[in-house]
């Protein structure tokens, strides 16, 4: 019997993972600039999809923090231009208050009177469309090189767990070359 049906259900054929493409690789890098916990609130809220109350609520910080967090990981993601003429200056500006929108209206602490602010701060010039759909796009490309940099699954240890295998591999180490030493 087992024989019969070991020949209808197929096991599916496993797919291999596509490879990285140079950019998430570049991004990748430049995420990993960023200190341990704002990458670590970064990659809670792009790979694990938490909403930034659960986050703030997992490490123990506020969620003007955790806002804060992710404006740097969307300012390290984003490349600026050259920014020698006023134009540029000006763009970059707009671009980096849009960053500020996009994550600020992920919060909860966003209320209904911003949100109207920022409809009227959207309307005001295509400009600051423009640059709301680029931090928008940004963000969906930082998919890839956070699976990159959250592949081990470091940031869901909380940081105490973290200090304190520290503490006992060191402590076992310092045990090893004391035995070693005395023998």
């Amino acid at each position: 019997m087992s024989n019969q049906l070991s020949s209808l259900l197929h096991l599916p054929v496993r797919v291999p993972e596509p490879q990285p493409t140079l950019q998430a690789i570049e991004l990748g890098h430049r995420l990993g600039k960023l200190s341990r916990r704002p990458r670590q609130i970064f990659l809670l809220s792009r790979l694990d999809g938490l909403a930034y109350a659960d986050i703030a609520r997992f490490m123990n910080v506020d969620i003007a923090r955790v806002e804060r967090a992710m404006l740097r990981a969307l300012g390290k993601a984003h490349v600026p231009g050259a920014a020698d003429t006023p134009s540029a200056a000006i763009q970059a500006a707009i671009q980096n208050q849009a960053s500020r929108w996009y994550v600020h209206l992920q919060s909860p602490a966003a209320t209904a009177s911003e949100r109207i602010e920022f409809r009227h701060w959207l309307d005001a010039d295509a400009a600051h469309l423009s640059a709301f759909q680029n931090s928008e796009r940004l963000w969906r490309q930082l998919q890839a090189p956070a699976s990159l940099l959250g592949a081990s699954g470091w940031h869901r240890r909380k940081r105490s767990v973290y200090l304190i295998w520290c503490l006992l591999t060191a402590f076992i180490c310092s045990l090893m070359v004391t035995a070693e030493a005395i023998s």
